[in-house]
């Protein structure tokens, strides 16, 4: 019985560590991608109005489609705008990944929960995203990230 729980315990320790090299990176590498995947495509739709002169289009989605209490559409969409095109491409490569994180999660919260309700712009599917986007922001953007990159090279340095 004892030969048993310790070939069990060798293989679960196994499991552990080939889990925490392997499968852990890219579950958070996934979770990158898909979260800078929606933001990046929304982002992508609204400069794409504004490089087809279309800008307008963005700035009435901020003031009759979902407006944000407190801030001028114009400076909404702008802000949007922005948010959405850069903060997904620094998730998804992982440079400063938390801070992308929390810009989108930041942006998510601000969907759900400071749109009036009455515009219709609240899903479930964000508390989904709320809880994805708190991975990266809490813990860092993972082994497969610029970021992982970059803290190796500077520990090296000051090595």
């Amino acid at each position: 019985m004892a030969w048993f729980f310790g070939k069990t315990h060798a293989l679960y320790y196994k499991l552990i560590k080939f889990s925490d090299a392997t499968l852990s990176p890219l579950l958070d590498l996934g979770i990158r991608l898909y979260m800078a995947n929606i933001f990046f495509k929304s982002g992508q739709l609204k400069l794409n109005n504004y490089m087809n002169g279309q800008w307008e289009n963005t700035v009435v989605m901020f003031s009759d489609y979902h407006p944000i209490p407190g801030i001028e559409p114009q400076i909404a969409a702008v802000a949007g705008t922005t948010g959405e095109v850069i903060l997904p491409v620094l998730l998804a490569i992982g440079l400063f990944g938390r801070i992308g994180a929390a810009g989108l999660l930041v942006m998510t919260l601000i969907i759900q929960f400071g749109i009036p309700g009455e515009y219709g712009m609240a899903n479930n599917d964000h508390y989904m995203w709320m809880l994805l986007l708190a991975v990266p922001m809490l813990k860092g953007p993972g082994k497969l990230s610029v970021d992982h990159v970059l803290k190796k090279i500077i520990c090296k340095k000051h090595a």
